[in-house]
């Protein structure tokens, strides 16, 4: 089995799993503007336009701001399930024996099979939102939106692989099935500001909010909600971050996940 059939596997299961199940092809497709309409209507509710300027303390547009949000916290949401909850996933369906006797190691099978999945419907609830984004900022601001938002999925991806990975490996031990993924993932999106800028935090929240990865990547995507070009110090510092994050949490993974396996063997977790 090499790396290539490991890429192809996961696309192929997604694309056999839409056609056989239209009703969660439909789901997939509308989910984003249902969850953006959500988000709107709660925030349109409480406020105007320039209220929530001012709360935000920054000028920029509300509807941009929240697709931004959406995509950014549906596509973390699934990195943390189809990354962390695998485990679970694989456990539930009796394949994760399979899985740990693989020819690679347990953390390559699941973020290498999993990355073109993630890229896939990524690019897909991307394009739902380019018409919207087009007819707030027209066809130029459309497309440094769709830019911006595109950098900050693909960055925002590497960091959370090895931070949703170190849970997986957590999973892989215990020998019940306890799916800590089910609160620990409202608990991620709120602390990185998912509904709300992180930096209008308490200070112990934005301790916490600085150590996770979402955090940098719903600001650097919210910046394609601007009015006006956001600066390019500000891509680039966002950017530096999450690449160091990257470099600090995939390398914690690896070692976890190796450990993990090791012990879960060992005792027969599986």
């Amino acid at each position: 089995m090499s790396i290539l059939n490991l890429l192809k596997s996961g696309v192929t299961l997604d694309i056999y799993f839409f056609k056989n199940n239209r009703a969660e092809l439909i789901s997939f497709l509308t989910w984003p503007y249902i969850l953006l309409t959500l988000m709107l209507g709660m925030g349109f509710i409480f406020g105007s336009t320039q209220t929530f300027k001012s709360n935000v303390k920054v000028n920029a547009d509300p509807i941009v701001f929240f697709v931004a949000s959406t995509l950014i916290a549906m596509e973390s949401m699934s990195v943390m399930w189809e990354v962390g909850g695998a485990v679970l996933t694989h456990r539930w369906s009796g394949t994760l024996p399979y899985m740990l006797l693989a020819p690679y190691r347990t953390s390559t099978t699941l973020v290498m099979s999993y990355v073109p999945r993630y890229l896939l419907w990524s690019s897909i609830h991307l394009t739902e939102f380019v018409p919207l984004l087009i007819w707030r900022e027209g066809i130029l601001g459309g497309i440094q939106d769709v830019l911006i938002i595109t950098l900050a999925i693909v960055i925002g991806m590497l960091p959370l692989l090895g931070f949703s990975a170190i849970f997986g490996s957590y999973l892989l031990t215990l020998k019940e099935e306890s799916n800590i993924l089910s609160w620990l993932n409202p608990i991620v999106l709120i602390l990185s500001g998912a509904f709300y800028p992180a930096y209008l935090f308490p200070a112990w929240a934005r301790i916490l909010s600085g150590l996770i990865p979402t955090t940098y990547t719903f600001e650097l995507a919210r910046l394609a909600s601007l009015i006006g070009a956001p600066k390019l110090a500000e891509i680039t510092f966002l950017i530096a971050i999450l690449l160091g994050m990257s470099l600090l949490y995939n390398l914690a993974s690896y070692s976890a996940l190796g450990k993990a396996e090791k012990k879960a063997l060992k005792k027969g977790v599986v």
